[in-house]
């Protein structure tokens, strides 16, 4: 049976996986997709067009449910380089036994 590919934004992101969403899709390197997008994007005269590319994508193409946990709240700030905290790359870590000793030697 032949799989279908749908077109989502992907959990590799750096602002909300749209550019990684159309790699994966299409099959080639999400780090090549998005230098080529800001070649364009700075291009003289196309800064604004290429944002309003970018945000009308942002709200046409589905965010990808297949690898998201229902358990974790959406943080909208974990593409932005961990910022937020909760990237999800390392658990939190716990402290155990700890006490605290107040010495008054002055």
């Amino acid at each position: 049976m032949s799989q279908h590919r749908r077109l989502t934004r992907s959990s590799n992101k750096i602002i909300s996986g749209v550019l990684g969403g159309i790699a994966e899709y299409f099959g080639f390197s999400a780090t090549i997709l998005r230098v080529v997008f800001v070649i364009l994007t700075i291009y003289p005269g196309h800064i604004l067009f290429g944002l309003l590319v970018y945000l009308l994508l942002m709200t046409v193409i589905p965010r990808d449910t297949s690898h998201h946990d229902s358990n974790q709240p959406h943080n909208p700030f974990s593409g932005f380089g961990g910022f937020g905290g909760g990237s999800g790359k390392q658990p939190r870590k716990t402290l155990h036994d700890v006490s605290e000793d107040d010495s008054d030697e002055r």
